[in-house]
């Protein structure tokens, strides 16, 4: 197998940027030209004759070094090299070393003499402020002789397709190759040896015995690339069949590891269990409005017949069969959703495809944790006939997994990570009997440090989903910890559920901003800049009222009136510049949400409200004709009359 590099140097000349790797790739390097951001590679340790040799003749401006290149991008003043320059060891699989992303990058490729100015210069430290959000989370995983995109029955596939000698990227997951846009120079310029694949999301491997066997258990989940984002911007299917939220994860058993035990029964075997996630595939939205449950919008059933149709397809394709849980409420606002998935899936009449819904709040409520073991006798059959990976170093595959368990909620988040973990014990304890490492009668619940470890592993595999998705960590994570729901989870619940709300309304627009950049749903156009804005006078004024009243409830709790928080002077201080923060709060729900909240800039969300302009003498009383008649260059002329809600010009 060709395998990627460990090491690069990249040298920054006046007119080119060399990429070098330190051993191997033939002597190969990767040639940038700073002028026009063309890629090339050239072969030989001399790098050829005439101009290009000429490109290299002195001593190189500077040289970075780097463990890897996960690509180049191109902004506002021309390409960018993401490089990778702080790795760590997360753990092996089977002989395969894994790493963590630990440090990035960004590095101007682009010639000194281009420069830009005015607000493109703006623009572009924006752009780059995005993209090294983008890159600043620790859940970048990597492996240079590995495929970490894809499983290990995949690899297998792959391996028996494309052959053994073929490069990593040639045989990478398309859904879950997270860098493939930033790769995409490098791949047309035929660099295989200097594309390296990496996955988003959780990796972790434990050392583990049972009965005094040892085993490596390792957890995987790879997050899909191709519609992801901020929770209440990517919601649904697109109309390829893409969901939000999409994620792989892996559960393997790993006897092949160095620290395995060399016990004859398990030598060598690696056994494997998938299941996935993803958003309800549907056309559906929660539009953030401010209150705590976002406006739901879902699109009758026949307009998502198509997008229903083409990911349960590519889905049955990828993995043989499909069972799809879902978690959502079946009355409330949850209801229109879940009615919908589940008149599609009778439509479907697929027989490899089959549909559940387990109401999980209901039948969990009241802490009766206990009555998932409902969901798992109903689902016994499809699980026992789907099985599970098997091989066995020196003598190939043993067992194929034969289909898939999808599950969602409406995040595919917090139910959605309770009940996979639930799944994945019963599976890996019918994994360790047929090896013989328990006993016919013996229950994984007899194993109290094997289940601390699982409990561990799992509730940090949720937190590291939530928090690429919602910004926080996962929900009813004590349940995963501890096998029980506590009072202080709920309390932990509680205060994650808030954080949500205000990173929802205030600042996850710019976070699907850096994603849409990163993984190149929006291309830089030079030129051109998506961030214009400017907001009316009605929305200043309310964003100053809101901050004057903050400013002087803080003062309250500081310098407390009459030098008691509970002063009647002071009680009344705070009555009063509280009711005004009420009221500029229902003023911005009420009509300035698309001016106030926090939106995604660089791709336009279909479902955003239009910009209007309220009655301004309505709701703000004696300031509102004096506010209008200052709108001044917005273009937008006062209203002719006290209507509520006229669109801007």
């Amino acid at each position: 197998m060709v395998t990627a590099q460990q090491s690069y140097k990249i040298s920054f000349y006046p007119t080119t940027v060399s990429i070098e790797a330190a051993r191997g790739a033939g002597g190969e390097r990767v040639v940038i030209d700073r002028t026009t951001g063309a890629v090339r590679t050239v072969a030989g340790a001399g790098a050829g004759a005439g101009a290009a040799a000429a490109a290299f003749a002195g001593a190189p401006q500077r040289t970075v070094t780097a463990h890897g290149v996960m690509g180049l991008i191109s902004l506002q003043r021309g390409p960018y090299l993401v490089l990778i320059t702080g790795r760590e060891a997360a753990g092996t699989i089977g002989a395969s070393t894994v790493y963590r992303v630990t440090e990035t990058r960004v590095v101007k490729a682009a010639a000194e003499s281009r420069v830009v100015a005015g607000f493109d210069a703006v623009d572009e430290a924006t752009y780059l402020r995005l993209l090294e959000s983008a890159l600043a989370v620790e859940s970048f995983y990597f492996s240079y002789d590995m495929d970490m995109t894809s499983s290990l029955q995949r690899q297998r596939q792959q391996r028996d397709e494309k052959g053994a000698g073929s490069a990593l990227f040639a045989r990478a997951n398309d859904e879950f190759f997270y860098n493939k846009f930033l790769s995409e120079a490098l791949v047309a310029a035929g660099a295989g040896a200097f594309v390296l694949p990496v996955m988003h999301g959780f990796f972790e491997c434990r050392p583990a015995v049972v009965n005094g066997t040892a085993f490596n258990y390792v957890l995987v989940t790879r997050r899909g690339r191709k519609r992801q984002g901020a929770r209440f911007f990517v919601r649904g299917a697109d109309a390829e069949g893409n969901v939000a939220n999409f994620a792989e994860t892996e559960q393997i058993v790993d006897f092949a590891a160095g620290s395995a035990s060399a016990d004859a029964r398990v030598a060598g075997v690696q056994m494997a269990y998938v299941q996935v996630r993803g958003s309800i595939p549907l056309e559906w939205a929660q539009v953030i409005n401010m209150r705590y449950a976002p406006a739901l919008r879902v699109e009758p059933p026949a307009a998502s017949a198509k997008r229903f149709a083409a990911h349960m397809g590519r889905l049955i394709a990828d993995y043989d069969e499909v069972a799809a849980v879902n978690l959502v409420n079946k009355a409330g606002s949850e209801r229109r959703v879940a009615d919908a998935f589940a008149q599609l899936s009778r439509d479907l009449g697929d027989p490899r495809y089959h549909y559940t819904h387990f109401d999980f709040h209901r039948e969990c409520s009241r802490m009766r944790w206990h009555r998932l073991s409902i969901l798992a006798d109903e689902l016994a059959p499809l699980t026992e006939r789907f099985g599970y990976f098997r091989a066995r170093a020196g003598a190939g595959v043993q067992q194929r997994q034969r289909g898939v368990v999808r599950t969602n909620c409406m995040d595919c988040l917090d139910r959605t990570n309770v009940v996979q973990s639930e799944l994945a014990r019963a599976v890996l304890e019918q994994q360790l009997r047929a090896v013989g490492v328990l006993g016919p009668a013996e229950p994984l619940a007899a194993l109290p440090a094997l289940r601390a470890m699982l409990n561990a592993v799992w509730a940090d595999n949720a937190d590291a989903v939530s928090c690429a998705y919602s910004g926080t960590g996962a929900l009813k994570t004590d349940f995963t910890r501890t096998g029980r729901r506590t009072h202080w989870g709920a309390l932990q619940d509680a205060r994650n559920s808030l954080e949500r709300y205000v990173r929802g309304n205030f600042f996850d627009g710019e976070r699907q901003d850096a994603a849409d950049l990163l993984l190149g749903a929006h291309r830089v156009q030079p030129g051109q800049s998506p961030f214009a804005h400017r907001l009316s006078a009605e929305a200043r004024a309310l964003v100053g009222t809101a901050y004057v009243c903050l400013f002087m409830l803080t003062y309250a709790v500081l310098y407390p009136r009459a030098g008691r928080w509970f002063a009647a002077a002071n009680v009344a201080f705070v009555a009063c510049w509280s009711a005004v923060l009420a009221l500029v709060f229902a003023v911005v729900m009420r009509s300035h949400t698309a001016e106030l909240l926090s939106w995604p800039r660089l791709v336009a969300y279909p479902y955003r409200p239009p910009v209007t302009r309220t009655s301004a003498s309505l709701e703000l009383p004696l300031v509102g004709p004096w506010l209008a008649s200052r709108e001044g260059p917005a273009g937008v002329a006062p209203p002719p009359s006290r209507s509520v809600g006229k669109k801007l010009a």
